[in-house]
């Protein structure tokens, strides 16, 4: 991938970042899109994990003090759960289907 898309893209994705995260919908649904159209769908679900792990981490990091844990453990666990299980269950899909 020569450099300019890659500057291309990480521009694009701090853009999606900050649109998503301000407008409330989340930053996949403007992540994926954009990620999509420079890499194929394994890719994309794979880039979009370690987005959402460093952008959660993040913000947990600057808005430490206002974080309600139980919130965190009873939403938290069970979407570390069906992540994970939705990433085995992927196996048995077709792309084709995904897309």
């Amino acid at each position: 991938m020569p450099i300019d898309e890659i500057l291309l893209f990480t521009l694009l994705a701090l853009v999606a970042e900050i649109i998503g995260t301000i407008s409330g919908f989340g930053s996949s649904v403007f992540f994926v899109p954009v990620a999509a159209y420079f890499f194929d769908f394994h890719s994309v679900l794979g880039i979009t994990a370690i987005f959402h792990v460093f952008s959660n981490l993040s913000k947990i990091y600057f808005f430490k003090r206002g974080v309600n844990w139980n919130i965190v453990l009873y939403l938290g666990i069970p979407a570390i759960i069906f992540v994970s299980l939705g990433a085995y269950l992927r196996k048995f899909l077709t792309v084709h289907f995904l897309n």
